[in-house]
């Protein structure tokens, strides 16, 4: 009995540690969709979390533009009399002045000032929407170039596998002459060949991967499955106009947006260093016990400097040369979009030619094929050399395909990139 205890207890420690092993190798793996990736990104990356506070910052200084100059006081009191020999004499015959002054700015400066800051806040916000628009594409971009390398990587695995057992085969039957050497080193040969090119696919996984993953902030752990919905559904770039896709860009880029909000803001800065030009007024209120030509002495001052010399020439030169500068590169911005737009809409139709070319059942045929030619190798009704150019045609058709997929739905992204909305989206 006692035994029999002790192997149940043993059994179950056992599938209790089994549980663990598998539990600890299932939680690196983490299969991912599109629109999870998407959400991630926004809720996980650092360079656009880091964004968000630089509009909290602009907002900030929209506050700061508001506020009004501080009043400033001035008490002065006799150090020591004379008259009544005594310290700090607050008495009736001790000596104390006080003065308040109020700083106006003129010609509108602080309204003038309000608003520049306003149009920061503006262009932070385009900064964010577009920084969101470029590691979107560059989500999106990983996410599709994992997936199909992933196919791409089973299809060498299945090939190596396959491979490895007709090497072991043939090794047997080599042994009690059934097999010419020659044939086995080909065979080898082509063994390595694969192993080697899978080696370098692997690498250029993993490298995806590790860009995949430092956008969305996961563990460097982690195995990331892409799931990628059925992408039948997505409208043909053939459906749409240049002019449609341009027109679409220039309402939704938000670097054209930020090209013409600098234009706006150095506008607003012209005006407001003109206005600076109008010197600041300073009105006070002055107080003297009995130190002027009357005891308890009341006055009311204004100060303004005189506009001599210094008119912010200076300023209001360089604003209106950072102006015209701004124009310039809002024109440049513009024709940089228009070709943009252009090159993106060519490339996706290019690519959507190539793969409507292909018969849709061609692959399936295509792997079937081998399917039975592996088979007829194994019974020595096809040869070696006939057997290894199908081999490689197939791998090659494999590889193509994945990557001409791959290539569509990049170059529709770029398109959703390039016009700055989500036109083609699984």
């Amino acid at each position: 009995m006692t035994n029999r205890l002790a192997l149940h207890a043993f059994l179950m420690l056992l599938g209790v540690f089994c549980c663990s092993r598998i539990k600890a190798q299932t939680a690196d793996t983490l299969r991912l969709s599109l629109s999870d990736a998407e959400k991630m990104l926004l809720q996980k990356n650092i360079p656009l979390l880091a964004q968000r506070y630089n509009i909290d910052s602009a907002k900030a200084g929209v506050i700061t533009a508001r506020l009004y100059d501080n009043p400033q006081v001035t008490f002065e009191n006799v150090l020591y009399s004379h008259t009544e020999q005594k310290w700090f004499d607050f008495g009736y015959e001790g000596e104390n002045t006080l003065q308040v002054t109020q700083l106006f700015k003129l010609a509108g400066q602080r309204n003038k000032a309000v608003k520049l800051a306003q149009s920061g806040v503006k262009m932070s916000e385009y900064q964010f929407f577009d920084l969101l628009r470029t590691l979107r594409f560059s989500l999106c971009d990983n996410f599709y170039d994992l997936y199909y390398k992933q196919k791409s990587l089973a299809t060498y695995g299945s090939q190596i596998s396959f491979l490895q057992q007709v090497v072991k085969v043939f090794e047997a039957q080599k042994a009690m002459g059934n097999i010419a050497p020659k044939e086995i080193i080909r065979l080898k040969s082509l063994l390595y060949d694969l192993q080697h090119d899978e080696l370098q696919l692997r690498q250029d996984v993993q490298q995806t991967q590790s860009d995949l993953a430092l956008l969305i902030r996961i563990p460097a752990t982690a195995v990331i499955i892409p799931e990628l919905p059925a992408t039948d559904h997505l409208p043909a770039a053939s459906g749409f106009s240049y002019g449609a896709l341009l027109d679409t860009a220039m309402h939704n880029r938000y670097d054209l947006k930020i090209a013409q909000e600098n234009v706006n803001y150095n506008n607003l800065n012209l005006r407001l260093q003109k206005s600076m030009a109008v010197p600041d007024m300073q009105l006070g209120f002055s107080y003297d016990k009995q130190g002027n030509f009357e005891r308890n002495y009341n006055g009311l001052n204004i100060s303004m400097p005189l506009p001599f010399f210094n008119r912010n020439q200076g300023n209001i030169k360089v604003a209106k040369a950072t102006l015209e500068s701004s124009k310039l590169q809002l024109d440049g911005q513009q024709d940089q979009l228009e070709h943009e737009v252009m090159n993106s809409m060519k490339e996706a139709l290019a690519t959507e030619k190539l793969l409507q070319e292909f018969d849709p059942g061609f692959e399936n045929d295509y792997t079937a094929m081998m399917a039975e030619i592996e088979k007829n190798y194994k019974l020595h009704n096809i040869g070696l050399l006939e057997f290894i150019d199908l081999y490689d045609a197939y791998r090659n058709n494999v590889l193509k395909m994945n990557e001409l997929k791959y290539d569509r739905l990049s170059a529709l992204e770029k398109l959703n990139f390039t016009t700055g909305s989500l036109i083609f989206h699984p």
